[in-house]
């Protein structure tokens, strides 16, 4: 009497009594198979009934004529091919061992056989094999609609990326076409005599200031690609060096649109480690932005103090702030607040997202609160080096 092969009957198909247990074990073959081996194949008609005894297998099934799909790994006391002993008709799944992997296999005629000697014993078999396929059909079912819902949203996010990659072109090409025409045409009327030699040195000024807001652009946009490919080098650093700096190159543009820049900063402030060029990109980011949506004037505050073992660079601005509800909007590259209170506003939405990447390259993060028509305040956290003071 075949004891194993009964055992595992057994507990494929419990219905059944000792007697017909038997019988179907007689018919039953114990098989080993080694890791890669197919023992199913998609789309062929075969007549084997499986149960894995040892080891695992893995059901995929193609969603594609090129992209195959894992739907299942069974295990010991599972079974598959069941659709074989009900009917003639190919696979619907390829089933593949891997690892060494020890199945019991019924052929379906030697099924057929046993089962036409016993019609009870053929009806708790099929009532056995039915139930199987049926929850083989509503987990088929649960998983189309669980990869319909993420197909959707695949498609809904590869909309939205399409969107923003359209504005986007058409934002730099309209940020880039702005200057350039001005710069072109201040040119034209130098070079063509229009102009008297007192005023070509503030003619070419212009052309000059023009030209820096391209190159300024065009910067920030490699800047921001340039950060998800190089790592770059981090030291310890004065931060209000980096921080001065930055305001220092932004006065005049501050100065221009009536602002004024206060700056705060602590005595005995820690170092941090970091990027020097990175962090003076981060700031200045932020002050232009802070001098951008200001359009009233006023006074930006910029207050660098220490505590629990972290610097901080606080930023706020009197500008027209925006709805905390907009912040992650605020937060992605390429999107941006092109008017507000009557005010235009220019830029391709970089400013923040390039200064959130740099802030949190370095350990640290930016905590944002704004309120419409009351300004914004920006706060750059760095962790501080150890044991190192400016």
């Amino acid at each position: 009497m075949k004891r194993r092969e009964t055992e595992i009957l057994h507990r494929v198909f419990p219905g059944l009594n000792e007697e017909e247990l038997a019988e179907l074990a007689g018919v039953a073959t114990l098989r080993a198979y080694p890791p890669g081996t197919i023992l199913c194949h998609e789309g062929r008609f075969e007549e084997t009934f499986y149960v894995i005894v040892e080891g695992r297998a893995e059901v995929t099934k193609y969603i594609q004529a090129d992209m195959q799909r894992v739907l299942h790994r069974p295990g010991p006391n599972e079974f598959f091919g069941e659709i074989a002993l009900v009917q003639e008709g190919p696979r619907t799944a390829t089933v593949r061992t891997v690892e060494p992997t020890t199945v019991l296999e019924i052929g379906r005629d030697a099924f057929m056989r046993v089962l036409q000697r016993s019609a009870s014993m053929a009806v708790r078999i099929m009532l056995q094999v039915t139930s199987r396929l049926r929850d083989a059909d509503q987990r088929s079912i649960a998983d189309l609609r669980r990869k319909n819902v993420e197909l959707a949203q695949a498609y809904a996010e590869l909309a939205a990326q399409q969107k923003l990659r359209s504005e986007f072109l058409t934002t730099v090409a309209h940020e880039l076409r702005t200057p350039l025409t001005a710069a072109t045409g201040y040119l034209q009327l130098v070079t063509s005599g229009a102009v008297t030699l007192e005023q070509a040195p503030q003619f070419l000024e212009t052309v000059s200031h023009n030209l820096d807001t391209v190159v300024h652009l065009v910067n920030n946009i490699l800047f921001l690609q340039e950060l998800e490919l190089i790592t770059p080098e981090f030291k310890p650093l004065s931060i209000s060096e980096v921080v001065l700096k930055a305001v220092e190159e932004i006065a005049g543009q501050a100065s221009e649109c009536g602002l004024m820049v206060s700056t705060q900063i602590q005595q005995n402030l820690p170092k941090v480690k970091g990027d020097a060029s990175g962090l003076s990109r981060a700031v200045g980011a932020l002050l232009d932005n802070a001098v951008k949506f200001s359009p009233e004037g006023g006074k930006i505050n910029v207050n660098i103090q220490a505590g629990d073992g972290a610097v901080s660079i606080e930023i706020s601005d009197p500008g027209v702030g925006f709805p905390m509800e907009q912040l992650d909007d605020v937060c992605r590259p390429f999107t941006r607040i092109e008017a507000t209170g009557g005010h235009l506003f220019g830029g391709v939405g970089l400013g923040i997202p390039i200064a959130k990447q740099v802030v949190e390259s370095h350990g640290g993060r930016i905590e944002i609160q704004s309120e419409v028509s009351k300004g914004s305040t920006f706060t750059i956290i760095l962790p501080a080096a150890e044991e190192a003071k400016e």
